[in-house]
């Protein structure tokens, strides 16, 4: 009997295990009117007991939109495109200048300071997040 208590506790703990995601702070980086690209970012918050995946971005405000984190290869600070970024359980991951951030390539418009621009995040397990990020000289 008490075997089979275990197990079943297991299975429960599988079954009621999952990431919860909260976005704090996102902000777009202003840049000038002619500028094609631009950054988000913000603090991706999972407060769940599982990992979660962030594996995509959408918006409408550019032709392209991808996960980027800067690295210093030889002493030279460069961008590269990551394909995912993990969040693991009860803990966050900080998208900054310098880090990790999502890079908002070919914008179609100019961005005024203030405006919202509205973003979908695209997690493994959460599924898709609706955000809103205003535009801020930092």
């Amino acid at each position: 009997m008490g075997k089979i208590f275990t197990v079943l506790l297991v299975i429960v703990g599988f079954v009621y295990a999952k990431p919860e995601i909260v976005i704090e702070d996102p902000w777009v980086r202003a840049v000038p009117p002619t500028a094609k690209n631009t950054a988000l970012f913000m603090v991706i918050k999972n407060v769940g007991d599982d990992p979660d995946t962030l594996i995509g971005v959408k918006t409408d405000i550019s032709k392209m939109v991808s996960i980027h984190k800067t690295v210093n290869q030889n002493g030279v600070m460069k961008m590269v495109h990551v394909d995912k970024l993990t969040i693991p359980p009860n803990s966050k991951v900080e998208l900054k200048p310098g880090g990790f951030h999502i890079m908002i390539m070919g914008l179609k418009r100019g961005l005024k300071i203030g405006e919202n621009v509205k973003f979908t995040l695209i997690f493994e397990k959460s599924g898709r997040i609706i955000l809103e990020a205003p535009v801020k000289m930092k």
